[in-house]
């Protein structure tokens, strides 16, 4: 059985992976949030649906300052439009780098469990004394599953 994942990542690479990527989140001059799931329904809807409304209409106000209430800045909203953008570009970056660690995780659990899977087989052949307390362990993964049947192949249809 080939591999496509090869090499290992160790716990201390590990830990200095985990350690980068909270450098980067503390280096981020603005804090990050954290919202519950009924806080994020609370808020005004600014998602992708209506991404192209919220830029028209910073762009719209940063031009026109008479359209802003007095509390409000044209500079302001100009550093709002530069913030959602940039961090709209951060978010695809980390979101393209999480896909990625996830594919990659996939590929390498499955890769995993068809090495575990030979040896499971190849152990129940063998049937080494030795082995039993083994096997038993590993049995429980396929408990109360039977036999595979095999697979007919279809029958052409006669027209």
């Amino acid at each position: 059985m080939a591999t496509t994942i090869s090499g290992t990542l160790s716990d201390t690479e590990r830990d200095a992976f985990v350690s980068g990527v909270n450098g980067l989140a503390t280096a981020l001059p603005i804090g990050l949030t954290a919202l519950s799931p009924s806080e994020v329904t609370r808020l005004a809807k600014a998602g992708p649906a209506t991404a192209s409304f919220v830029t028209d209409g910073l762009e719209l106000a940063s031009r026109n300052p008479e359209l802003l209430t007095a509390d409000i800045t044209a500079q302001q909203v100009q550093e709002k439009l530069q913030l959602i953008r940039n961090l709209d570009v951060l978010d695809s970056v980390v979101g393209q780098l999480k896909e990625r660690l996830a594919q990659t995780a996939v590929v390498a659990k499955a890769e995993a469990y068809e090495i575990a899977r030979t040896a499971y087989v190849l152990m129940k052949r063998k049937n080494a004394a030795g082995l039993v307390e083994g096997r038993d362990k590993l049995a429980q993964r396929f408990k109360r599953q039977g036999a595979r049947k095999p697979q007919e192949e279809p029958q052409p249809t006669q027209p």
